[in-house]
C-alpha cells in the first residue's frame, strides 16, 4: 500500500524519483526500491515524504482516505511515540508480550520502542495502528485526533 500511494502522489505532482531522492538525501535506486515495494521505507523518511506533500501518514499507510496532514513534524520524537504506544497498550490492558506477538516483533525490541530508546520500524507501527484502530499521525505527534479519520 505504501509503495503504491508513494507513486500515486509523486506522479500526481509530476515529480521524478530523482527529485524525491534528492529531497530525502538518498540515491534514486534506494527511492525506487521503496516505491516498487522491494525495500521498506524507514519511518523518518516516510515522514519526510509526507511532509514534502503535506499528506498524512495514515493516508500513505492505507489507514485513511483523507490525504491532508494537520501539522508537519520534521523529526519524530522517539519518546513521544513510545509514550503513546504505551498509553494505547495500557488503555487496552494488554501486556507487551501480547502486542509484540501481534505486530510480529520481539518483546525486548517492543519494550525499547515504548521506552523511547529506539524508533519503531514502519511495518510494526502500521500493524499496531491497525490492531488498536489508532492514528499513526497521532502516535507520532502530528495530530491531536487519536482515532483514524476515514
Amino acid at each position: 500500500m505504501i509503495s503504491e500511494r508513494m507513486k500515486e502522489i509523486r506522479t500526481y505532482f509530476d515529480n521524478t524519483q530523482q527529485e524525491l531522492a534528492n529531497y530525502l538525501k538518498i540515491s534514486r535506486s534506494t527511492y525506487a526500491g521503496w516505491e516498487n515495494g522491494i525495500d521498506v521505507i524507514p519511518l523518518m523518511k516516510l515522514n519526510a515524504f509526507c511532509n514534502f506533500y503535506n499528506i498524512s501518514l495514515d493516508y500513505i499507510c492505507g489507514l485513511s482516505n483523507i490525504k491532508k496532514c494537520e501539522m508537519i513534524t520534521d523529526i519524530i520524537d522517539k519518546e513521544t511515540l513510545g509514550k503513546n504506544l504505551k498509553e494505547i497498550r495500557m488503555k487496552n490492558k494488554d501486556i507487551q508480550k501480547f502486542i509484540a506477538n501481534k505486530i510480529q516483533i520481539d518483546q525486548s525490541n517492543y519494550s525499547k520502542y515504548e521506552l523511547g530508546k529506539f524508533l519503531i520500524h514502519t511495518y510494526p507501527l502500521i500493524e499496531f495502528a491497525k490492531y488498536y484502530k489508532v492514528s499513526i499521525d497521532w502516535l507520532v505527534g502530528k495530530t491531536n485526533n487519536q482515532k483514524i479519520t476515514k
